[in-house]
This record gives C-alpha cells, structure tokens and sequence, in this order.
C-alpha cells in the first residue's frame, strides 16, 4: 500500500509538471480557440462535400430512461454505458444488460430474472398485452429480438434469434442462433429448436441441458468484471495503465539490485481474475 501511495504521488506529479507552464486560465482559452477553429474548418469542409459529407458523432452513454412516471430499476447490476433501459423494467440480482442492448418497455413490463444476461445489441420488447418475463441464469444472445414473450429459467436463445409476442420457451430449451419463431409459438422444456421458422430439432439431456445455465452463470462473473472498469474515471484508468507500464518495462531480478528489496506486491492479471470470479476455468 505504502509503494503503492508513493507511485500515485510520484505519477500525479508527473502530470502537473507535464502541464504547460502560466496561468491554467490563459492555456484554456488558448485551446477553446484552437477548437472553435478546428470546428470552423470542419464545418468548411463538410460544406464542401455536401450531400457527401460524413459527420462523426460521439453518442452520449445513457443507462435509464423514465417513461410516464416509470424508470428502471437497476439495482447494483452491471448495464453497460452504451446500453439502455427505459421505462418499466426490473433487473434482479446478478442480471446483467451489454453493450448496445436496448431493454424498452413503455408500454408494458420486463422482468430479467437472477443471473441472466442480455448480451449486445440484443431488443426487448413489452407491450400492454404481453409484458415480457425472462427467468433465472437466462441467456439472450446478441443481436436477438424479443418481444412479449415468456423465457423460462436457464433458457438459451442464440445469436440473432426472433422471438416474437406471445411466444414461450420451456425451462432448459435452446433456440438455435438465427432462428425464427413464430408468434404464440411454445417451445417445451428441454428441447433444441432451429431454423425459420423454427422447428423441433432434438432433446436435450445431460451436459448439453445444463450448458446453458453454466454459461450464465460465467456471465456473471464476467459482468463483475466489467462492473469494475466501465464506470472508472479517466483519471484512475490512466494511473492503472501507468502502474502497469511500470512492472512490465521492470527487470525480472530488479528487487535484487537494490540496497534495500522493496515489496513491490504483483498487479492484477485479468485472467487470473476472470478465473477468480468464475467466468473461466481455471
């Protein structure tokens, strides 16, 4: 802790001093007129292009949106900053919602039960007539489409999947990435769907019936983890990136070439807390 506490000093030191010298004043309006004309010539070239004219946006993370009175509950679960959630939705614990994913429930009510995950750029859907239900250790794969339906406990529904209104998916059952159900389909528990539109494939028995439910509850371990670094401010990420340089550009023997052999304690490795949590093996 203590070497720790002297690198953070030694590097905050290191930034004040890499400032340019002056008035911290004088340097920002110097940089808002660089910028004020660095757009000025951005937009004069744009006008340039037209109708061709490309323009990059920095989309603005936004995690909860309420919508007629209702905003999500979140809790302490992992939603990912590009992610949003809006209206009437309830996480449980250990949910997890991913990058792009988009949970929307204005008109209706989504439920994601314990310890499953939405995974990126998935949509799900409610309306006032079919609130959506999703159950325990549930995975929805991304890119997947799902609206008013019900998905029992440790489902599965793969990449790129349509699930429409009214459909149900049976405790177990996996729906094969890219398939199509039709509305008000229901799929039993334990079996394998495929195709469009979806068809009974196999059962499913052994391993193969509780894959599902171990590859969510990796999930959450990995949502963990992300947990830990997406909401990081600026200012420690590049103090942890700075630490790291540090030990990796330092001698394997360096301790021993000091007078006194300081304890300088190893660093994170992020596969040896992927497998601490539980979202790998060992």
């Amino acid at each position: 802790r203590a070497e720790m506490a002297t690198t953070r000093a030694v590097y905050l030191k290191f930034a004040e001093l890499s400032k340019p010298p002056g008035p911290s004043a004088l340097w920002y309006s110097i940089g808002s007129l660089i910028r004020s004309i660095g757009k000025a010539i951005d937009g004069a070239g744009a006008a340039v292009q037209g109708s061709d004219a490309f323009e990059e946006k920095l989309p603005i993370p936004c995690t909860a949106v309420t919508v007629g009175g209702k905003a999500p509950t979140i809790g302490q679960n992992f939603v990912a900053p590009s992610a949003t959630l809006a209206g009437a939705v309830t996480l449980k614990p250990g949910a997890s919602v991913w990058y792009g994913a988009v949970v929307r429930a204005d008109a209706g009510t989504i439920t994601i039960g314990e310890m499953s995950n939405v995974q990126d750029n998935a949509l799900l859907t409610a309306t006032g007539n079919s609130p959506l239900s999703v159950g325990r250790l549930v995975t929805i794969g991304a890119g997947s489409s799902v609206s008013g339906a019900t998905l029992a406990d440790e489902c599965t529904i793969g990449c790129g999947c349509v699930v429409p209104e009214g459909a149900s998916v049976g405790k177990g059952s996996v729906l094969a990435a890219g398939s199509v159900l039709e509305p008000k389909t229901t799929i039993p528990a334990g079996q394998l769907w495929a195709g469009k539109p979806a068809k009974k494939v196999a059962n499913l028995a052994g391993t193969d019936a509780e894959a599902g439910a171990a590859s969510a509850r990796a999930m959450v371990g990995l949502s963990t983890v992300h947990q830990e670094h997406a909401w990081m401010a600026l200012e420690e990420l590049e103090f942890q990136h700075w630490q790291y340089k540090i030990e990796a550009g330092r001698p394997q023997n360096y301790s021993q070439s000091l007078r006194f052999s300081p304890d300088f304690g190893e660093l994170p490795k992020l596969r040896a807390r992927l497998t601490e949590v539980g979202a790998i093996s060992p």
